[in-house]
């Protein structure tokens, strides 16, 4: 709906706003904590919007690397060179590139090996069938060597209890989003909950 009332630039500002104030708020506290935007295709190759992008980012004295632009598929790609010159100008700047919803949309391999994503996150109803579709089971563990191949950091959605926790595990996919691992939370609390890993993440990183 927001695509077709053109809307997603100003929907697309107003996240990179909230997300700029509490990458800044992170940061005061001592915590560099990457996060993920949403981006339609149509936003991605929207003119000059790289250079915009690195320009909110680099007033705000935050390097590139703490946003991520995850790319929905919630068009199809009409433009295959025009999505590439894109990508690769918000790659240059910085910017990690991700994959949504890989196999709910429109998005065909073909894509995903011409285009510089660093990372495809696998669409959460292959993930939450994985314990009663052998189907699904057998597309996860196909992606998750696809992407080892590829070098692509993999991310499964829609872990929903520990049981698709340990599958995932099992299988080699060490990264995740779902309501097993946190459900959505508002700004301070998602701040609060990070700040309190820190000692978890400095302990890690030494």
């Amino acid at each position: 709906m927001v695509n077709r009332l053109g809307l997603h630039l100003p929907l697309f500002d107003l996240v990179v706003k909230e997300v700029i104030e509490v990458l800044l708020e992170l940061r005061r506290q001592g915590a560099d904590v990457p996060i993920a935007v949403n981006a339609s295709i149509d936003t991605v190759c929207e003119p000059g919007m790289a250079d915009l992008l690195a320009a909110k980012m680099w007033d705000a004295c935050l390097p590139t690397r703490l946003l991520k632009v995850e790319v929905t598929e919630d068009l199809p790609v009409l433009d295959e060179l025009c999505l590439s010159g894109c990508l690769n100008t918000l790659r240059a700047k910085g910017f990690p590139l991700s994959l949504d919803d890989f196999g709910a949309g429109s998005a065909t391999f073909n894509v995903l090996f011409k285009m510089p994503f660093d990372e495809v996150k696998i669409d959460g109803a292959f993930i939450r069938n994985m314990e009663t579709s052998s189907h699904s089971h057998a597309i996860v563990t196909t992606l998750i060597s696809l992407a080892k191949g590829l070098n692509l950091k993999l991310v499964a959605e829609g872990i929903e209890n520990e049981s698709l926790l340990a599958a995932l595990l099992g299988i080699g996919c060490h990264i995740g989003q779902g309501y097993a691992l946190a459900r959505p939370m508002e700004r301070e609390d998602f701040i609060q909950h990070q700040l309190a890993r820190l000692p978890a993440m400095a302990m890690k990183a030494t």
